[in-house]
C-alpha cells in the first residue's frame, strides 16, 4: 500500500490545564500511532482550550518534536463543546478520533475504534465501558456510580439502543462530523453528536472499552 492511498486519520486531543501529563501521555501516544503507520496518516490536533498552567507552551514544544502535530489555542476556556466544535472546523483526516489526553483509556483504542469504522457504514463508532465485553477499574466509586446511572438515563432517551452516550473516545466518519452543526459548549456536546445523528439516520457502533 503506498503512503497515498492510507487514510488520514485526526487524532483530537483537548488540553485544559494538562501540563504536567501533556508531553509524556503524547509520546505514548505517538510511539504507538506508529505501530499503525502501515495502515494510516497521522495528523495529531491539541486544542489548547485556554489554560490557566502552561499547557500552550507544552503544546508549542511537542509541535517542534512531531512533524504530525498542530495546536490551536483558545484565548480562554470556553468548554468542552466549544473545544470540539474548533477542533471538527480544524480537522483533515477521513476519520477524527477523539481522546482524554489523560489515557483514562488506553491508547489501544484507537485502533479498536478505528477497525470499525474502516469497515464502511458507520458514522459514529463509541467506545463503551457499559457493554458486553467493556470494563471499568481504578475509577473512583462515585464517579463510576453517576457516570453509569447518567448513562443509562440517556440510554432510555435514545430508546435503549446505545449503552454509552457521554464517552469521549470515539471514531468519526471525517467529511460527516465536519458537517455536522453542534450547539452545545460544554459536556453535553457528547449526547448532542449522538441525538443529531440518530436524527439524520446515521449509522452508530459501539466497541467494548476498558475505563
Amino acid at each position: 500500500m503506498s503512503a497515498d492511498s492510507r487514510p488520514l486519520v485526526t487524532i483530537v486531543l483537548p488540553a485544559y490545564n494538562e501540563s504536567a501529563v501533556l508531553a509524556d501521555n503524547l509520546r505514548v501516544l505517538q510511539d504507538y500511532l506508529r505501530s499503525l503507520d502501515h495502515r494510516f496518516r497521522w495528523d495529531v490536533l491539541i486544542v489548547n482550550d485556554g489554560s490557566a498552567d502552561n499547557t500552550g507552551e507544552v503544546a508549542e514544544a511537542q509541535r517542534d518534536l512531531y512533524d504530525n502535530v498542530r495546536v490551536v489555542h483558545h484565548p480562554a476556556n470556553f468548554g468542552l463543546g466549544q473545544t470540539f466544535q474548533t477542533a471538527f472546523r480544524q480537522s483533515r483526516g477521513d476519520y477524527v478520533v477523539t481522546l482524554d489526553i489523560d489515557l483514562s483509556y488506553d491508547v489501544e483504542h484507537i485502533g479498536l475504534l478505528l477497525d470499525r469504522i474502516s469497515q464502511g457504514g458507520s458514522k459514529l463508532v463509541l467506545a463503551s465501558p457499559y457493554m458486553k465485553g467493556g470494563r471499568i477499574s481504578n475509577v473512583p466509586w462515585l464517579r463510576r456510580t453517576l457516570s453509569v446511572w447518567a448513562n443509562r438515563f440517556l440510554s432510555v432517551l435514545a430508546h435503549g439502543s446505545l449503552s454509552t452516550l457521554t464517552c469521549m473516545v470515539r471514531a468519526y466518519d471525517g467529511p460527516y462530523i465536519r458537517s455536522l452543526t453542534l450547539r452545545a459548549t460544554g459536556m453535553d456536546v457528547m449526547p448532542e453528536t449522538i441525538y443529531k445523528s440518530m436524527i439524520m439516520r446515521a449509522r452508530i457502533h459501539q466497541v467494548p472499552a476498558h475505563l
